[in-house]
């Protein structure tokens, strides 16, 4: 489905999630759970398929805009992205350490419009959006490295929470803020 159809569909993707999450632990699951998921969800198909292409190429992928988005993305079984998908892309500076700093801006433009405009059965805070789009441009980056140069990094310190510790025998993800102010 298209970034813009995945994002018309975020309300449907939440109650979904939701259900799923219900059924899988036996218990109702708290709705800002679903929607920190979606919403990361919505910001790791730019950040996948910009970091990607910044590292394996002298490349970067057209985004396109929130209205005319120039990505796709097909949801797994378990309502997560599966498979990115692209229309264009444009050569870039042969330079990695450049070709990440333009990547980087293209994502954040995107991002910066799915955060904001992103709808939520629950309050999300400002600050909570605009982490998500920091945390997955650096998970992005963190994966797009280990897989294409072997580098292997730890675990990204997040300004953003997924509230998985919400469910039943979860714990905060590594990197987690909740950790730092917990433990």
């Amino acid at each position: 489905m298209p970034l813009t159809s995945a994002f018309g569909f975020a309300e449907q993707w939440q109650d979904a999630l939701t259900a799923s999450h219900s059924r899988l632990y036996a218990v109702p699951s708290p709705p800002q759970v679903a929607a920190a998921f979606v919403l990361q969800h919505l910001l790791s198909i730019p950040a996948q398929v910009s970091a990607f292409a910044a590292l394996s190429g002298p490349w970067q992928i057209d985004l396109g805009t929130l209205e005319d988005a120039s990505i796709s993305c097909d949801l797994a079984p378990g309502l997560y992205p599966q498979r990115l998908g692209f229309l264009s892309v444009q050569a870039a500076a042969p330079e990695v350490e450049e070709r990440i700093a333009g990547a980087r801006t293209a994502y954040r433009d995107l991002a910066t419009a799915i955060a904001h405009g992103y709808p939520s059965p629950v309050k999300i805070s400002s600050q909570q959006r605009f982490g998500m789009v920091e945390d997955l441009w650096e998970m992005a980056l963190r994966e797009a490295r280990a897989s294409v140069e072997r580098l292997a990094a730890p675990a990204v310190e997040r300004r953003s929470c997924c509230f998985i510790y919400a469910l039943p025998g979860a714990h905060e993800c590594a990197g987690c803020p909740r950790a730092l102010t917990t433990g």
